[in-house]
């Protein structure tokens, strides 16, 4: 078991090496958390919701904040895995210090994370959500891994598979629901402002295929219900 942590750990530290200078390469000796440790070694597939290590922003209840870490969502077991090049070790961060962190898919696509804390959250309150759009109405969206077992152990060995879930969801601080893949069932929820809706996706070509297509029509419904309320002030 030993040897086998080892050789994940030096992989990490190449696949690190391998980003360049995007990583800090400095001991953040404020980060403590307890030490990651492969655990899923009998399994096909990975749990982590980035396969490579990406540079990230974690935010701490401390007020101290770090730039540029090597960082893995493990969406499996729901913890943040933090890279020290320096001391050539994965840490798990204590989600209890953590006020947000933020992944950077290299693609001009950062994407943040916050442990939400609510009961309105079906069962999902302390989870890391990714924060799609922050508004009245948030866009909140749950990355999941989890275990399928096999009926009997394959030839190599292993006794299952992980497979991966996205969930999308809508949040206004007291009631989460689902958001729909179609927009006609988006439109139907806001019955005064369905044709403005409907047009407003004619317009900017949405189809609700895409993270951004979602962003971009609730930004729109946001902006409409804002508008109502200043109506009736």
């Amino acid at each position: 078991m030993k040897k086998l942590i080892i050789a994940i750990l030096t992989l990490a530290a190449v696949n690190c090496h391998a980003q360049g200078d995007k990583f800090k390469k400095t001991a953040i000796q404020n980060i403590t958390g307890n030490a990651f440790v492969h655990y899923y070694a009998r399994l096909n597939g990975t749990p982590f919701y980035n396969q490579n290590w990406l540079a990230g922003d974690v935010t701490m209840k401390s007020g101290d904040v770090y730039k540029g870490l090597p960082l893995r969502y493990d969406a499996f077991r729901d913890e943040l895995v933090y890279f020290n090049e320096v001391n050539n070790n994965a840490i798990i961060i204590d989600k209890n210090s953590i006020v947000s962190f933020s992944l950077d898919n290299n693609y001009g696509d950062v994407e943040l994370f916050e442990p939400m804390y609510d009961k309105g959250l079906r069962g999902m309150s302390g989870r890391y959500m990714c924060i799609m759009l922050k508004d009245s109405i948030s866009v909140i969206r749950k990355y999941e891994a989890m275990e399928e077992k096999y009926n009997t152990i394959n030839s190599s060995g292993k006794t299952g598979e992980i497979l991966h879930k996205t969930s999308t969801y809508t949040w206004n601080g007291k009631e989460l629901n689902s958001v729909p893949k179609r927009r006609g069932a988006i439109f139907n929820q806001y019955p005064t402002h369905k044709d403005e809706l409907r047009k407003f996706c004619f317009q900017h070509h949405i189809h609700m295929k895409e993270k951004q297509d979602i962003i971009l029509l609730y930004k729109e419904i946001n902006r409409l219900i804002k508008e109502d309320s200043k109506v009736v002030k």
